[in-house]
């Protein structure tokens, strides 16, 4: 690697694996080069924007960094993109993955798999992208209506670099969530990838690795099934970082780069003089610390300025801003831009009632001017809205299917008009849903409803496969699009002014729902006043909380209000108590909560069960052996209680309803 990407603060990830070809015996050594052949493998994914993407987390990705990023690795590479070229954001949705395949075949990649949002604009606009393609695709488990591979693309592919020959699987799931149609079929994902793995084997090549898109948790189960696949590379998991995860003890990897292409994951493969393959990997940032390929800058900036002038007309003012949430509200609680967008369906058709599907809204407007591309930037899927008959049964169906994710912030869930809902995420997922009303009244089981909605709920995306018997009156072939109707709608009020206003009622908490692992605690704290949630329908299980906080939440578990001075009594008193709590301080609370509640000592461990806890204070570190002995907390991993890292509100909850319990 250059000095110059050297400086941009690439983290080495220390990880190094040599895999004697096919003999299932897989030993670790270091990441360092062997002196014989070496291929680096590049890999990244998400790339619904062109340019680079600049939000509250800085600025990542754009096709200009990742060509400069490219070229700096030197010696023998493969290129892979994992998918997600087209729809999901307003230039995806304008432009439909056009640019990317250009932009992608200029870098240049050698393999693509498909992402879910390469069918949002449908199966013909797919095999365009196919068509004028430089690179080639893959696919595995993607099959047309002939039963053959999807647009005549191969299973894998084998690339032979410097005598190295590598196999690559392209695999995707979850096709539910795109344009359904029946020129695409998603067969079994396992099954598929052991069929392609055993001609590859014949092939003789030296490694395996899948390109996939769907979740960590289907990858291990695939690693699980397919030992002869060594590596994984797959979707984005969050934007703001990329994650490695190691399978069967780190001798098999998952690789998951940033989102929006900000960061691409190197895997480098060296073939020892007997064969063995020596694996080692690095994450290279894409950020604004890397300088921008030229030609790929002008061709970004060209089409950025085709879509501000497409887009830029005003069509309405809005009274305020109408957000989408930090949090994905509008995928488990009403909103006012939920609202909106249901009301501009049921206005364009005059239906008893109207469905928005939450994770189709994915953007916020802001108060003032509002313009073609705010509509487009909310609503960049270009889906078409249809009109249709529906019992009462079907749409409460519906409603149930609609917050039974609403703990993964799932895509499905129902921003409404016209209808009126409660739902209690303390409930099992189909009996959440209660208190319907339509149009004031409640609903009727077999009573018949005109409903807008979009042809992708319709049509089954999303699990909405109750509207199979639906009849249709408006169908995808004459209906306007969503973000035709919203523009419509936007133009006709001209002054925009509306808020959440009880369409959605929501009881407990939809991110520690029943069967979460500290769903107890919180419901028996925050029933009990000790903590309260982070908003409507929100308790934020998996953020932090300050000392302050923590200090005033025991008090009030032991005495029923915040008086104690718990941090001075612990000699702690002087810290900053807007600091964030760490573990090893829970623990310490935890112990004096613990004595002070049940007039007990924690039992003296004689050996903790942690192996870093070396890094506590010793006091610290008899607390926390001692709650241990005692079954009231466990580590975050086998072994390791991460003492320095910040306690989350669900930690502390399930914590201190330990000891309230005893």
């Amino acid at each position: 690697m250059n000095k110059t990407v050297r400086s941009l603060g690439i983290a080495l990830l220390a990880v190094g694996l040599a895999i004697p070809a096919w003999s299932g015996s897989i030993s670790s050594v270091r990441a360092e080069a062997s002196g014989g052949p070496s291929v680096s493998l590049l890999y990244f994914n998400d790339g619904h924007e062109i340019s680079p993407v600049t939000d509250k987390l800085g600025t990542r990705g754009g096709v200009a960094r990742v060509k400069t990023l490219v070229d700096s690795v030197a010696g023998e590479k493969i290129v892979a993109f994992g998918g997600d070229l087209g729809g999901g954001t307003l230039f995806g949705g304008v432009f439909k993955g056009h640019p990317m395949v250009e932009a992608l075949g200029r870098i240049p990649v050698d393999v693509a798999n498909f992402g879910q949002h390469d069918f949002d604009a449908g199966v013909p606009n797919t095999l365009e992208l196919i068509k004028h393609s430089r690179f080639r695709w893959i696919s595995t488990n993607l099959a047309g209506s002939d039963g053959k591979p999807f647009g005549q693309v191969p299973e894998y592919v084998v690339i032979e670099k410097q005598g190295i020959r590598i196999g690559i699987l392209g695999l995707t799931s979850a096709m539910e969530t795109t344009m359904r149609d029946e020129r695409v079929k998603s067969l079994n994902v396992i099954e598929s990838a052991q069929k392609a793995v055993d001609k590859l084997k014949q092939a003789k090549v030296d490694l395996i690795v899948a390109l996939t898109q769907e979740p960590v948790a289907d990858d291990k189960a695939l690693l699980a099934a397919v030992p002869d696949i060594r590596a994984v590379f797959t979707e984005e998991e969050a934007e703001e970082k990329s994650f490695v995860h190691e399978v069967d003890g780190g001798s098999r990897l998952i690789f998951s780069p940033q989102g929006n292409m900000g960061s691409i994951i190197r895997l480098i493969v060296n073939k020892e003089t007997d064969g063995t393959i020596r694996l080692s990997h690095e994450i290279l940032k894409v950020d604004e610390t890397v300088q921008e390929d030229k030609p790929l800058a002008d061709m970004a900036a060209d089409y950025q300025a085709k879509l501000d002038a497409e887009l830029g007309k005003k069509v309405a003012t809005l009274g305020g801003d109408l957000p989408y949430g930090d949090h994905h509200e509008s995928r488990f609680r009403e909103t006012a831009i939920g609202n909106w967008i249901a009301d501009a369906y049921r206005d364009y058709y005059g239906t008893d009632i109207a469905f928005a599907n939450g994770g189709g809204i994915r953007a916020s407007a802001k108060k003032g001017d509002f313009t073609l591309k705010d509509t487009k930037s909310i609503l960049p899927f270009g889906n078409k809205i249809v009109k249709a008959e529906a019992t009462g049964e079907m749409v409460l169906k519906a409603l149930e299917n609609g917050v039974s994710g609403v703990e993964k912030l799932a895509g499905g869930f129902l921003q409404v008009s016209g209808i009126t809902y409660e739902y209690d995420a303390d409930k099992p997922s189909g009996q959440r849903v209660r208190n319907v009303r339509i149009g004031g009244k409640p609903i009727n089981n077999d009573a018949v409803y005109t409903l807008a909605l979009s042809n992708y709920m319709f049509t089954g995306g999303d699990n909405y496969t109750m509207f199979a018997e639906a009849k249709p009156l408006v169908g995808a072939g004459e209906a306007l699009t969503d973000f035709e109707l919203l523009a419509a709608y936007a133009s006709k009020l001209k002054q925009v002014h509306i808020e959440p206003e009880g369409r959605i009622v929501v009881k407990g908490f939809a991110d520690v729902p029943s069967g979460h692992w500290a769903h107890a605690a919180v419901k028996g704290l925050t029933d009990a006043g000790v903590m309260s949630g982070a908003g409507e329908g929100r308790f934020a299980p998996n953020t932090g909380l300050s000392r302050k906080e923590a200090g005033e939440m025991v008090s009030k578990a032991l005495a029923g209000e915040a008086q104690v001075p718990v941090w001075s009594e612990l000699g702690l008193g002087g810290e900053d108590m807007a600091a964030p709590i760490v573990r090893q301080e829970l623990a310490l609370i935890a112990k004096w909560l613990y004595g002070k509640k049940t007039g007990k000592t924690l039992p003296a461990a004689a050996k903790s069960p942690f192996a870093d806890d070396a890094a506590m204070p010793d006091g610290m570190k008899e607390a926390a052996a001692g709650l241990a002995q005692l079954g009231l907390v466990e580590g975050r991993q086998p072994n390791q209680y991460a003492p320095k890292e910040q306690a989350t509100r669900a930690e502390f909850a399930h914590l201190v309803w330990n000891i309230l319990s005893k």
